[in-house]
């Protein structure tokens, strides 16, 4: 019963170097660790394993300062979103730690928007998937001071979201849509200034 191999699940992130770092996980083992390519994808090597109890499904963002910032699905007991960093292109990482947002044991994705600013699209509570939230970030990570949710429903799950930029701008968000009449697939399109109205707006 044990689900072997490499599993892929967030968006490869290409470096300002351009490099290719692709997130991998093993639910086997539950951590984390990146494969890179500084040819195009035509060849790949593996980076050092990130080592922390229960942090998969990891997605890749970049500092201007060249350092990268990995947020991951929190697998073990900590119910928060795990967080690592890089100063070396992904080759190695540093301690897993946690950041000051709940996790309920489910996927998250995050992307680099044009102007620096970063945004998070993941589940906000400690259990459960019936809250999905988008987060926003002016300092690369460092605060998160706009949040607005997605979905927000006393029944339902609403999961392993991925999250994008078109080149006109709009981010665009895909999830799994569990309510009591279905399964399906939801896309949310939506700006920056969406996510700073808040909740209500």
């Amino acid at each position: 019963y044990q689900r072997l191999g490499w599993q892929p699940r967030c968006k490869p992130t290409i470096l300002e170097s351009g490099r290719i770092v692709l997130p991998l996980y093993s639910d086997t083992y539950s951590f984390s660790l990146m494969a890179l390519s500084d040819d195009g994808g035509q060849s790949w090597y593996a980076s050092k394993p990130l080592m922390g109890f229960g942090n998969i499904q990891p997605a890749v963002l970049e500092r201007n300062d060249g350092t990268l910032v990995t947020y991951m699905r929190e697998n073990g007991i900590t119910d928060k979103i795990r967080v690592a960093e890089s100063a070396d292109g992904g080759k190695t990482w540093g301690p897993v730690g946690e950041m000051d947002m709940p996790n309920p044991g489910s996927g998250l994705d995050a992307v680099r928007l044009a102007n620096g600013h970063w945004v998070l699209i993941h589940n906000d509570q400690t259990s459960g998937r019936n809250s999905l939230a988008v987060s926003l970030s002016e300092d690369e990570g460092k605060t998160w001071p706009h949040v607005r949710h997605l979905e927000q429903q006393p029944q339902g799950s609403f999961h392993y979201p991925a999250i994008i930029q078109g080149q006109d701008g709009t981010i665009h968000a895909i999830y799994s849509y569990f309510v009591e009449g279905g399964k399906s697939m939801k896309h949310a399109a939506f700006n920056e200034d969406w996510i700073k109205a808040g909740d209500g707006k």
